[in-house]
């Protein structure tokens, strides 16, 4: 009995084949079949996967005044990073088919990172027809570990048609000069200007530590990473570090941040932000303090430790 089961339902063979190969008729191991779930030795468990908690979307939209919110149930995890790596999962599955739902066909500004990697590999073919896909803050690497940046919005751009415009500059730099002339740049300044104009932006918060994709790709040094914990940073939006409050955790390194302002990021379009894993709650509330978000996407727990710990600004 145990037997026919893995067979049917581990090597998916049907019962003609299973019959086949025991010498058994397709009566008898439908029978077995029926035995062993009445039995316990199968058992069937129906787990929706877009689960989303509906009061949480309504709570969420209704204190931050958000155009949506899209909340998805993680269960729970054997340990931080499986809950990280299954919450990102869920998060970017969910954002990719609010996007296919929301079908834009104005320009869509993408960032870059983990979740938004993630979210891209979720993109269906034909999913929107955007006029074109353009990069919304700097991500050439300074270090030996690639941003995946271009990746992205290239599977933004074979997905739906649409042109490419990628920003040629790190997202951080060493001083607001240098900032100033690589944005006088004839390519940087016009895609820049692209970005600002979008219909529809997307990007992921990320939070401050080691393990952040802007110290990673070398866009941080030690020294930055010192002053954002001292200035109370909790994490950044394209780049640019809030503190809980939403407002700018270090102007210095903010006038050395090459990308779409946040002041702009939130004007005139929708602003879909994702908060996937532990430990997003702080920088998902600041997100929404900043005003910087008009849809988020997130998992259950997050979403609850904002409506738990935060009012708007």
């Amino acid at each position: 009995m145990v037997r026919v089961a893995q067979m049917y339902y581990r090597m998916e063979l049907s019962q003609q084949q299973i019959g086949d190969r025991l010498g058994l008729s397709r009566f008898q191991v439908g029978r077995l079949l029926d035995r062993a779930l009445r039995e316990g030795i199968i058992q069937i468990e129906i787990v929706h996967p877009d689960a989303r908690v509906v009061d949480l979307e309504d709570a969420l939209r209704d204190r931050f005044g958000l155009e949506a919110s899209v909340v998805v149930d993680v269960p729970p995890a054997m340990s931080e990073r499986a809950a990280r790596d299954l919450s990102r999962e869920l998060v970017a599955k969910a954002a990719a088919g609010y996007l296919a739902d929301l079908r834009p066909s104005g320009s869509i500004g993408v960032s870059w990172g983990r979740t938004m990697l993630e979210l891209a590999g979720h993109l269906e073919p034909g999913w929107a027809s955007p006029t074109e896909i353009v990069q919304l803050n700097g991500a050439t690497s300074r270090s030996a570990q690639p941003t995946r940046a271009t990746e992205i919005a290239e599977r933004f751009g074979t997905t739906t048609g649409a042109q490419i415009r990628l920003l040629a500059a790190p997202a951080i730099v060493g001083s607001g000069e240098l900032r100033r002339a690589l944005e006088a740049d004839h390519s940087v300044g016009e895609t820049l200007a692209a970005a600002r104009a979008t219909s529809v932006a997307v990007f992921s918060l990320g939070i401050l530590s080691q393990e952040s994709v802007l110290v990673e790709s070398g866009q941080l040094t030690d020294q930055d990473l010192a002053e954002l914990r001292r200035a109370g940073a909790v994490g950044d939006v394209v780049g640019r570090f809030l503190r809980p409050d939403g407002a700018i955790a270090s102007p210095d390194l903010d006038d050395r941040t090459i990308g779409v302002p946040l002041a702009d990021l939130g004007k005139g379009r929708v602003s879909m932000g994702l908060a996937a894993g532990p430990g997003r709650g702080p920088i998902a509330l600041a997100s929404l303090r900043a005003g910087c978000l008009s849809v988020l996407v997130t998992d259950s727990a997050t979403a609850a430790w904002v409506l738990a710990e935060g009012q708007p600004a």
